[in-house]
């Protein structure tokens, strides 16, 4: 099962995730300090304004009169919020009148988002080149080390990654806010997260070879595009259908962790999830290419099956356990 592989080769391997934990709190706090670069002289200047400022006071005085069950106190703040050319109304005209440094600001954020994607993944393709090493002659590559020797490779997959997928999710968000604001509330949430799983598997699917092939195989990034043969292109409905239980049990995982460890835990499933969807991608490849690879020292995943089309994955669970030190002494024996 690839999932099962997939798994099995994250906790094999599970020392990266934290080495991924450390390099993502390090770009986040990076990230932050643009982040407050940009918005926190405009954020400063509409907060301050006096129009802000009144309109804070009476928000505070309603919640103070509706909680009071104070029902004439609540009109007449009612009528000072939302009433014609009241604070609301004023604080929308402040916002217009700020419009363009408002625009230029977001914009600026989203290249700072885009950069520490870009940066992310290069670690990820770090990560990815160890983890084929591993599955390949069980060689350690120092993680670092990946880091360096792929930094060239990393940054032309990521200029061509990174865009890919943000394009992805951006519209996976306006469909999501389409249907939050044409829906019933129940319905809404259904659709919606079924959506974003099924536009997560669909992207996964759609980017899950690139990565792999441009390391297990040193191909060059247009040539990772493509599939080698019609075999090769009919798994990807069993691969979609894979990413879909992965990104579910991804899902589950970092909702309880948030809810029963008051969000400690995320600080672990979060990287772990990411380096979870790794290996997938290189199960994934190597399954489809027919490549041996190791799971642990003493299983190598095997597909005897490569190339029947019928029989394609059936056979991905089963490894051949090799038995180093039994294998000898029955050489021996013999």
């Amino acid at each position: 099962m690839l999932f099962r592989n997939s798994f099995r080769l994250l906790t094999e391997n599970f020392k990266n995730v934290y080495k991924i934990l450390l390099y993502q709190i390090l770009v986040a706090i990076v990230a932050l300090a643009l982040y407050s670069v940009l918005i926190l002289p405009e954020f400063t200047q509409i907060w301050n304004n006096a129009v802000t400022v009144e309109l804070r006071a009476a928000l505070g005085k309603f919640f103070d009169a509706f909680f009071s069950a104070n029902g004439h106190e609540l009109t007449l703040i009612k009528e000072q919020i939302f009433s014609a050319g009241g604070l609301l109304q004023r604080f929308g005209e402040l916002l217009v009148s700020k419009l363009t440094p408002i625009i230029f600001t977001a914009l600026g954020c989203v290249l700072v988002h885009l950069l520490k994607r870009f940066a992310e993944t290069l670690c990820f393709f770090a990560v990815g080149s160890a983890l084929s090493d591993k599955m390949s002659t069980y060689a350690e590559t120092p993680l670092f080390g990946s880091y360096v020797a792929n930094l060239g490779k990393a940054s032309v997959y990521a200029l061509v990654y990174v865009p890919v997928v943000f394009a992805f999710d951006l519209l996976t968000i306006v469909a999501v806010i389409f249907l939050m604001s044409t829906l019933d509330l129940f319905p809404a949430l259904f659709l919606s997260v079924t959506l974003v799983v099924v536009c997560q598997a669909f992207k996964l699917t759609f980017t899950g070879l690139w990565m792999p092939a441009m390391t297990a195989d040193k191909k060059r990034l247009n040539d990772a595009f493509k599939y080698e043969n019609k075999t090769e292109k009919k798994q990807r409905r069993k691969i979609f259908a894979n990413y879909i239980v992965t990104v579910y049990a991804v899902i589950i995982l970092n909702l309880a962790a948030a809810l029963f460890t008051f969000g400690s835990a995320l600080l672990i499933t979060i990287p772990a999830s990411f380096m979870l969807f790794i290996c997938q991608q290189y199960v994934n490849y190597y399954t489809i290419k027919g490549k041996k690879y190791f799971i642990t020292y003493e299983t190598i995943a095997t597909n005897p099956d490569y190339g029947d089309k019928e029989h394609f994955f059936d056979y991905i669970d089963e490894t051949a356990t090799v038995k180093f030190d039994n294998e000898e002494t029955k050489e021996n024996q013999e």
